[in-house]
């Protein structure tokens, strides 16, 4: 008996085919490996439905890769994933205005600061600052 797969999953399966086209026209394109490895591994991981490996390789390139040896790259990625992040931070912190509690406030505020400062960081690293 053939059983059906939820919406989800199917959203998944066709989500990781994607990447798998994706992967292919980035190498005839010249698009960074590390780009190419993350997508790779991210179509593996919705494959074989892993919720783990993908975010831990991820984790681990930009450590690795970026962090250690400072390649270009992987520290663009995170610079990436970060600037993602504080758009969303400032966005809950300006609708929080008049809703939030001020402790809870501060702490979003600090988040900002945060961010921000590691983007500073990775800028430098990178050469864009």
């Amino acid at each position: 008996m053939e059983q059906e797969l939820s919406q989800e999953r199917k959203s998944e399966l066709a989500h990781a085919n994607q990447l798998q086209v994706e992967v292919m026209k980035g190498l005839q394109c010249g698009e960074p490996v590390e780009r190419l490895l993350l997508k790779a591994l991210e179509s593996l991981a919705l494959k074989d439905n892993d919720t783990v490996s993908f975010p831990e390789a991820k984790k681990t390139l930009i450590a690795i890769y970026g962090d250690a040896l400072g390649q270009p790259v992987p520290l663009a990625i995170e610079l990436e994933e970060f600037e993602t992040r504080l758009a969303h931070l400032k966005k809950a912190y300006e609708e929080g205005m008049e809703t939030e509690a001020k402790d809870t406030q501060e702490r979003v505020k600090n988040a900002i600061m945060a961010h921000e400062a590691r983007i500073e960081l990775l800028r430098k690293r990178i050469g864009q600052a």
